[in-house]
Parts: C-alpha cells; structure tokens; sequence
C-alpha cells in the first residue's frame, strides 16, 4: 500500500495530533491554547502589517543598506512568530482556566474532543491563511490565485477555506457556549 501525500492527508492528520494533544493536555488546557492562539493571531497580523508598513516606505533606503523585506521572510516570520506567542502565551501567559461546575466523566471526554477540533481548525485555517499571505476573513479567498489550485484537488481544503469564518468563530463560540453550562452559580 502506498500513501501519497496530500492535503487531505495532511488535514487528517493535522486533526488528529491536534485532538491527541487536547487528550494529553487536558480539557482546561486545551481552552488556554484556544485563547493564546486567538490572541496570538492578532498580534502577529499587527506586527506583520507593520512590518510591511514600515518596509513598504523604506524600500529605497533599505535597498541602499542591502536590506529588503521579501514576502516569503516575513510569512516564514510571521508563522514562527505566530507559534512561539502561542506557546509562550499559553505557558508564561498567567492564565489559569476553572470551571465552577465540571461535570467529570463522558461530558469532559467529549468537552476535550471538541475543544481539539475546534483547535485544529482555528490552528490550521491560521496557517493557511498565513503562508497565503492573504488577509483574515476575505470574503473572496477562492478567487485568489495562490489558494485556487488547492480548491482544485482536496475535498478537506475546500472545507477549510471555504468555512474560514465557521473555524475562526467555532471556538469562540464553544468557549462561550461551556463557559455559560459550566460556571452557573452553584446553589446554596
């Protein structure tokens, strides 16, 4: 049997190590990767568009200095940068997640599974977003011309950028939705 790698593997897989690692870490912890790597998408398209910003005015000058801004150096800084906020916000961050009302047992199972699914889909939408260097939440993003072929031959990659907005909101909601069920005030 051989495997061919494509993006639909890649998908899968991506999937699966991240819902593994929500099962290793715990239900708690996956929610703090959930917020580190929101905050952590934020703050890198920041610093990226001041970057380009700032390179854009500059290019003549930095030209002279025999420095340029390429695209591929700050997508390669903007993902590297992206992954180690998410690690230090989620590990240095001073976050500490406590649900009043945990209901143990199958439902936290099931809480973590979720919690990774919704991971990886922010995770990996994230990603592609950034190595496409194609701005958060485009409404046309199957119109751009680095992203076309990929609709073309995955199923999964239709899914993924098509629904960008279902996998940047979903753990958001999820967090709100558990947020409300598990920290009721408890009865007296």
């Amino acid at each position: 049997m051989t495997i061919t790698p494509t993006w639909d593997l890649f998908i899968i897989v991506f999937f699966g190590l991240v819902i593994t690692y929500s099962f290793i870490i715990g239900k708690h912890e996956a929610v703090k990767i959930i917020i580190s790597t929101y905050i952590a998408i934020l703050a890198v398209e920041g610093m990226g568009n001041i970057i380009a910003r700032m390179s854009g005015d500059s290019t003549p000058i930095l030209n002279v200095m025999g420095l340029s801004v390429d695209t591929d150096i700050l997508t390669a800084v903007k993902l590297v940068l992206f992954i180690a906020l998410i690690i230090f916000i989620a590990v240095r961050g001073g976050m500490e997640i406590d649900y009043h009302k945990d209901p143990g047992g199958m439902v936290n199972v099931i809480l973590t599974a979720v919690f990774g699914f919704a991971t990886a889909g922010l995770l990996l939408i994230t990603l592609f977003i950034f190595v496409a260097d194609v701005p958060l939440l485009d409404p046309n993003i199957e119109k751009i011309k680095t992203i076309a072929p990929l609709l073309k031959n995955s199923r999964l990659m239709q899914v993924m950028i098509l629904n960008q907005d279902l996998w940047f909101s979903l753990p958001a909601l999820l967090l709100i939705s558990v947020g409300f069920l598990s920290n009721e005030s408890p009865e007296e």
